[in-house]
């Protein structure tokens, strides 16, 4: 799974979002890399049964403006 980072502040806060094709999957901001981790797996579980050519384009961004990601 790729990791991107975007717009991370030193000093703020950061979070990790979950995407699909460079668009969040939802409104959630994960602050624990695991946590978002465990839910892009879930994620890759759910497309490689329904629609397996959308797996490898799942990613997690790690940005301190989590609500730029869109």
């Amino acid at each position: 799974m790729k990791i991107n980072t975007r717009e991370l502040i030193k000093g703020s806060d950061s979070y990790f979002v979950v995407t699909r094709r460079g668009r969040r999957i939802e409104d959630k901001n994960y602050k624990v890399k695991a946590d978002a981790e465990y839910r892009a797996n879930c994620l890759y579980t759910t497309l490689k049964e329904w629609d397996p050519k959308d797996i490898n384009h799942i990613a997690i961004t790690h940005t301190s403006k989590p609500y730029k990601v869109y």
